[in-house]
């Protein structure tokens, strides 16, 4: 009986859960949205956080660029480093390339998805507004007018329901 006893104390020290660990993780970077100096670079980082937010099953390579007038082109290093850092899943705009098809992976041959704010414009340092959208392997969001306001301690941003064709 002592043996049984002595057993089933055994038992039971192997169903305790090891100490767990509490130390606290480092706070996450501070959104760019309180940088008044970075308007649209907040923006983007807005429009992403939406889009990564969403539960989207096997999501494509996504990329995010400025639209010059005549085309997507790259952020600056330091501001595609800045949101690279806050969102692991986005990928430089080098790994996005344009074919006749859409948008790649240039190293997978997958389908990408490049989110793009153009026509950025700002009528006082403390309201700007873009039109943005993502454009894909020959499918085109629609591009939806995002207007961002500074608070006095952050950028807050709404979009408007209306689509750039109506």
């Amino acid at each position: 009986m002592k043996a049984l006893v002595s057993l089933a104390a055994l038992a039971l020290a192997g169903c305790v859960a090891a100490p767990v660990d509490t130390a606290v993780s480092p706070d996450p970077l501070p959104p760019l949205a309180g940088r008044l100096d970075a308007p649209r670079l907040a923006m983007m980082e807005h429009v992403l956080g939406t889009y990564f937010a969403s539960d989207i099953p096997n999501p494509p390579t996504v990329c995010a660029s400025w639209h010059d007038g005549r085309e997507e082109e790259a952020l600056p290093p330091e501001d595609e480093l800045a949101l690279i850092s806050r969102f692991p899943q986005l990928a430089p705009m080098t790994r996005c390339s344009r074919t006749a098809d859409g948008w790649r992976d240039a190293e997978t041959e997958e389908a990408a998805l490049v989110f793009t704010l153009h026509n950025f414009t700002c009528a006082s340092e403390e309201d700007c507004s873009a039109w943005g959208g993502y454009r894909s392997n020959g499918d085109n969001s629609m591009s939806y007018l995002y207007r961002g306001n500074w608070d006095g301690a952050a950028w807050q941003f709404t979009r408007d329901p209306r689509i750039i064709a109506e």
